[in-house]
């Protein structure tokens, strides 16, 4: 993919993104991406708000990419993860690739951690909202994956 379509597919997704959830709108994102028109897998990540509200627990960016991954990788086949192993080991090192970069670019997978705010905190999280904070942190782990996930792909290492 080009630098224009990524550009474009990142305002897309940031639109989403401000709409919906992190995770929602990697997944939708991804989704589009790669063609896979079936609104009910959009679904997949409805509720996965502010991971889990707290925090606590991985960024919801790369939830949403996980699951895109494994559609991606499922598309099209009949059986289970586990009736093909060859595909589902390439599913897990793309997603395992994808997590170690943004680790290692970042500093940790946490959305605590990385967005600087406690979702469970009306306070930290009103403030949040208000100061438009995901311009400085989540903008900037979206158009990591999506830039990550192009490089990847260019490589074959996407299903």
């Amino acid at each position: 993919m080009s630098s224009e379509k990524i550009d474009s597919k990142l305002a897309d997704a940031k639109d989403h993104m401000h709409t919906y959830t992190c995770a929602e709108a990697a997944l939708q994102t991804l989704l589009q991406h790669w063609g896979i028109d079936n609104p009910e897998l959009t679904w997949a990540m409805a509720g996965y708000l502010g991971a889990v509200m707290s925090g606590e627990t991985t960024c919801g960016l790369l939830i949403g990419s996980t699951a895109a991954i494994g559609f991606k990788c499922g598309e099209g086949r009949q059986s289970t993860p586990d009736k093909n192993t060859t595909v589902r080991g390439n599913a897990i090192e793309a997603v395992g690739e994808l997590f170690s970069s943004f680790k290692q670019e970042f500093g940790s997978t946490q959305c605590k951690t990385i967005s600087k705010v406690d979702f469970s905190d009306g306070e930290q999280l009103a403030t949040y909202l208000m100061e438009k904070k995901w311009v400085d942190t989540c903008d900037i782990f979206l158009e990591f994956i999506l830039r990550k996930l192009n490089e990847m792909e260019k490589a074959g290492k996407i299903c």
